[in-house]
């Protein structure tokens, strides 16, 4: 009977150590997937700003291209009206016709800086949100192993309050002031 008792607690004591080996290797396993998943999904979301990035990347080249279009038609404009009196079907006479002319040069050299004012603005703000974007993109995927290097609680508190900030604070989106 001694010898029953004996080899079952040499099993038992075999089995415990078994299972504790088991036990720590299925933790470190579950660790491992935790990380992998919050990777992923950190990567996930980054993929967002991403693409936020790249569609106000997009626009900004176009209000660029724009701004320059206009630029020149307002320069070639300003060419045109400085000249414009010495074609004679285009010469006004009298007072009332000077003064019309005057006027409608005016208003659309006016109406011409607005626009390129306004596509000058368009460009600045796409550009602007395009780097914000990049930045909360880059902020996301440096996360992780800024988190994997720190080692403290507070540490890993503080990385992640910053982050946060970075990611979800309001941001001027430079279409308005």
């Amino acid at each position: 009977a001694r010898k029953v008792l004996q080899a079952v607690r040499v099993d038992t004591e075999k089995l415990t150590t078994q299972l504790g080996e088991k036990n720590s290797e299925a933790e470190r396993i579950l660790e491992d997937i935790r990380n992998a998943a919050a990777e992923q999904g950190v990567s996930q979301q980054a993929v967002y700003f991403r693409q936020a990035e790249e569609k106000h990347s997009d626009q900004a080249r176009k209000w660029f291209w724009a701004t320059i279009g206009i630029s020149i038609g307002l320069g070639l404009y300003a060419i045109f009206t400085f000249f414009m009196h010495l074609f004679p079907a285009l010469s006004p006479v009298g007072t009332s016709l000077n003064f019309q002319l005057a006027v409608s040069k005016v208003l659309l050299f006016a109406v011409f800086s607005y626009i390129l004012y306004l596509c000058a603005r368009n460009y600045l703000a796409n550009k602007h949100n395009s780097i914000v974007n990049r930045h909360r993109q880059n902020a996301l995927l440096t996360y992780t192993s800024i988190m994997n290097a720190a080692t403290d609680t507070k540490v890993k508190e503080v990385v992640l309050v910053h982050a946060s900030q970075c990611i979800f604070s309001a941001q001027n989106t430079g279409f308005s002031k």
